[in-house]
């Protein structure tokens, strides 16, 4: 059977495209920017990443510094944004003149659904409190982590949103000695984020037969398009929209 997952991309049977970190080929990763292009292209789910400040804030970056999105050197070797209050991360130029933006930002900024990464489980408890009094966030989201105790966490403050869980390759091997089935019950995922290595047509059909949902990640060619359709998932995440809905349509159009 297919997933009961009642998160924020179950509107129909065709493949949900959802945009990595915005359209991050387009415009520099987890900004308004790369975010809002990617639903200008059509993205009805948005990928992004969460951490926490020093000042207890939860500001929207993957790496845990600042280094790589600096648009100088005076923005490297400051250390983890951790450690840095938000005044002090939004103080640091990005790349593209982009400043780093904050949850309740981003959430302003867009309509689509929210695919949330907790790259830092320290941020749930940040997370459950900023959510009290926005329902209308809630019924956008889904939370997605590598890290299972983070997982575990949001199921304790945060039952109302449903989770996935992130793994890079099928098996999941050492890293998850417990197995996968277990893992996915400790998590309570509904939803199973898997690389493409070992990521077949009988473990789609696996996990929608527990009622979950599967997406495949990262899609940036066409023919890891054709594959993902072909293994029947129910989404992918990409780094470019545009090109990802034009593989698409080209894919259903060979099918005829």
């Amino acid at each position: 059977m297919r997933s009961t997952d009642p998160g924020p991309d179950t509107a129909s049977g065709e493949l949900l495209i959802v945009g990595h970190r915005g359209a991050m080929t387009h415009a520099l990763e987890n900004t308004l920017a790369s975010f809002q292009l990617a639903e200008q292209m059509g993205c009805r789910e948005l990928e992004l990443d969460l951490r926490r400040s020093a000042d207890d804030r939860i500001v929207v970056i993957h790496d845990g510094t600042l280094d790589r999105l600096a648009g100088d050197e005076d923005g490297r070797g400051l250390g983890p944004v951790a450690d840095m209050t938000l005044e002090e991360i939004q103080r640091v130029p990005l790349r593209d003149g982009h400043r780093l933006h904050t949850f309740e930002e981003v959430c302003a900024a867009t309509t689509a659904g929210l695919e949330v990464e907790i790259k830092d489980p320290a941020v749930v408890p940040l997370l459950a409190r900023f959510l009290e009094a926005r329902p209308e966030v809630v019924r956008r989201m889904r939370l997605t982590s590598f890290r299972a105790e983070a997982l575990v966490q949001a199921r304790e403050l945060l039952p109302q949103i449903p989770r996935g869980m992130i793994v890079h390759r099928l098996p999941v091997g050492e890293k998850h000695p417990e197995g996968l089935d277990a893992l996915l019950e400790r998590t309570a995922a509904s939803a199973l984020l898997c690389g493409w290595k070992g990521l077949t047509a009988d473990a789609v059909a696996a996990q929608h037969a527990a009622g979950r949902r599967v997406h495949g990640w990262p899609l940036r060619t066409a023919e890891q398009m054709a594959h993902a359709i072909a293994i029947g998932v129910d989404g992918t995440t990409v780094d470019d929209p545009q090109a990802a809905f034009e593989w698409y349509r080209q894919a259903l159009a060979a099918q005829g």
